[in-house]
């Protein structure tokens, strides 16, 4: 394994596809290229890849200001060597595919690469929640499961960024200190983590299984419950006054939430361990909320006193506003952000869902995804984790399954 390793890591400066030209993707583009490797772009939404082939033309490179660390903000420039919207110009030659985008948009993009992946190459999904992993199965099939191709899902999503101008300019809030990283075939992760931790410089730990990354306190743990704190009161026609920094006004409700469904989280978790005798890992691969955040946003946080501070004093999360559109007389939730879209029927739905496989009960789970659904109306039917009746409960061979959308 450790010869294996070794040559992993040194076959990893060479090609990466990163798929999408959205913030993230374009940290991506500019990180790796600026480190050496060779740099495909799949951008296959709308006009994406013309605008930036257009906008590359201009700018020479995508410029990211890296402000992680408040001492020392510097800047980094990349540019690829090839855009295009179709997967055979910039698929073939690929080592790794990154896959930086949101859930909804993974089965597309996995269908879409399939038949362009070079034998061995590694698509590094990022975050990795959202029930990739199903999709993989379903979508790359016998290649998958073969080991011709890997899957790895990441966790957490390493970059907060926002382009300032498209295909030009990037702010870099923060890049994350340390990362985990699950595989199909799992035997193929401590493959996976060198590479990865080649390309991004930094600690990725291997998990034994996916669903130790499905139970991460990432996202699904931290923005429904600041979402439930905002808006639990909400009706419709209500109009707020001002639109709250997300992070930096964290409050005590807010915290009272998160910590809930940290606690629930970690009871499914824990029990998962258990009932398969430990297959799907150890108690303490996944952490709770508070030590994650820490750990991610190391050198960051300027007081770590309290669940609350590690949030409001972050300064990864600094100048982040909460998920609200303007009208007329001031702000409204806007349901159609990605918090709402993404984090809740995509990603909470899958807590539960494991969570009702192994029997542990959720009650501030079900309360806010019961809320969000009431007011919202979509999105939580369209994904969630459904057991097959009379099925084992096996987490070694994953005996259960998503219903996703088509």
């Amino acid at each position: 394994v450790g010869e294996s390793v070794a040559i992993w890591a040194a076959m990893s400066k060479s090609t990466v596809c990163v798929c999408g030209a959205g913030n993230a993707s374009q940290v991506f583009i500019a990180l790796f290229a600026s480190q050496g490797y060779r740099v495909t772009v799949l951008a296959d939404f709308e006009d994406e890849a013309e605008r930036l082939e257009a906008a590359l033309a201009v700018s020479g490179g995508i410029t990211v200001t890296n402000r992680s660390d408040p001492h020392n903000i510097h800047t980094f420039t990349g540019a690829p060597v090839r855009v295009s919207k179709h997967p055979a110009d910039v698929v073939p030659q690929a080592d790794s595919v990154v896959i930086a985008l949101p859930s909804f948009a993974q089965r597309k993009i996995l269908t879409d690469v399939r038949d362009h992946l070079r034998s061995g190459a590694v698509l590094f999904v990022m975050p990795g929640q959202g029930g990739v992993d199903f999709l993989g199965k379903q979508i790359l099939g016998d290649r998958l499961l073969q080991g011709d191709v890997v899957l790895a899902g990441v966790m957490p999503m390493p970059l907060n960024c926002r382009i300032q101008k498209f295909g030009d300019t990037v702010d870099l809030a923060s890049i994350k200190h340390s990362y985990d990283l699950a595989a199909i075939p799992a035997g193929a992760a401590p493959q996976s983590a060198a590479m990865l931790s080649t390309m991004l410089g930094k600690e990725v730990r291997p998990l034994q299984h996916f669903i130790a990354v499905h139970l991460w306190p990432a996202n699904p743990n931290i923005h429904p419950a600041r979402l439930y704190a905002l808006f639990h009161e909400h009706v419709d026609g209500k109009v707020y006054e001002r639109n709250p920094l997300f992070y930096e006004e964290f409050d005590d409700l807010s915290v009272e939430w998160c910590q809930k469904i940290n606690d629930e989280r970690m009871a499914v978790w824990a029990a998962a361990v258990q009932q398969s005798g430990g297959a799907v890992g150890r108690v303490e691969d996944v952490p709770h909320l508070k030590p994650y955040i820490e750990s991610a946003y190391f050198g960051q946080i300027h007081d770590a006193s309290t669940l609350c501070s590690v949030f409001s004093t972050n300064d990864g999360f600094k100048g982040f506003r909460c998920p609200m559109k303007q009208v007329d007389g001031g702000w409204v939730p806007d349901f159609n952000n990605r918090y709402f879209t993404e984090d809740i029927p995509c990603t909470v739905a899958i807590y539960k869902g494991i969570a009702e496989i192994v029997g542990v009960p959720t009650p501030a789970i079900d309360q806010v995804m019961t809320f969000f659904s009431t007011i919202h109306g979509q999105g939580i039917r369209e994904r969630r984790i459904f057991v097959r009746p009379g099925c084992r409960r096996d987490y070694g061979s994953a005996v259960f399954w998503c219903s996703l959308p088509s």
